[in-house]
C-alpha cells in the first residue's frame, strides 16, 4: 500500500456537533474531532486504517483525485457546498491488522490502532468490538499466540472496556 497519497478530506460542522470529516475518493471512511485539528489528526488515522484493512481484504486501493478532477464530480460539488475541503495524507505505522491462518477461529481478524491503543476485533459471526486502552505488549502476544481464543479469553476480553462497533457507531461519531 502507497501511503505517500494525500486524499482530498470534505470537513463539515454544524452548531452543537463535532467536525466530521469524510473522503470523496474512499467511501464509507470517516472520522471526527471536538476541534478542526482534532478532526484532521483522527482523519489521517482512520484513513490509514481503512486503507490497510482495504489491502487486507485484497480489495483495490481507491486512487486519489485532484482537487481539479473532483470539480468535474457533481456529487463531490454537492457534498462540498458547505465544507471545508482538506488533504490529508494517512499516518503510516499506526494501524497492524492480523487474520489467524491455518486454524478455524471465531476470530476472524483484528486490527490495532497503537496510538490510541485501541484493538479492533471482528469475529466471524461478524460482530465487531473495540478494546480500549489495550497495551501493545498484549496485542504482541495475543498476534503470536498459538490459539488466539484462549488467549482472548484469559487475557483481553474481560480485562478491558469495550463496546459494540458497527455503522451506527460511525454514523453518530461523524455527527450526521
Amino acid at each position: 500500500m502507497s501511503t505517500s497519497a494525500s486524499y482530498i478530506a470534505l470537513v463539515h460542522k454544524d452548531d452543537d456537533t463535532s467536525y466530521g470529516v469524510s473522503f470523496p475518493d474512499v467511501p464509507g471512511c470517516i472520522s471526527a474531532g471536538d476541534t478542526f485539528t482534532d478532526a484532521i489528526r483522527n482523519a489521517a488515522g482512520a484513513l490509514a486504517g481503512h486503507l490497510a484493512l482495504m489491502e487486507a481484504d485484497g480489495d483495490a486501493i481507491p486512487v486519489a483525485r485532484t482537487l481539479e478532477e473532483l470539480r468535474k464530480d457533481r456529487y463531490f460539488l454537492e457534498d462540498a457546498e458547505d465544507a471545508v475541503v482538506a488533504l490529508v495524507m494517512p499516518e503510516t505505522n499506526r494501524v497492524t491488522t492480523v487474520r489467524p491462518q491455518g486454524q478455524a477461529t471465531i476470530i476472524k481478524e483484528f486490527a490495532y490502532e497503537s496510538s490510541r491503543r485501541e484493538l479492533l476485533i471482528t469475529f466471524s459471526s461478524g460482530k465487531r468490538y473495540v478494546y480500549d486502552n489495550v497495551p501493545p505488549e498484549v496485542v504482541e502476544a495475543f498476534k503470536t499466540s498459538g490459539s488466539k481464543p484462549p488467549f482472548f479469553d484469559r487475557e483481553i476480553r474481560e480485562r478491558f472496556p469495550h463496546r459494540e462497533f458497527d455503522e451506527q457507531f460511525l454514523v453518530a461519531a461523524n455527527g450526521t
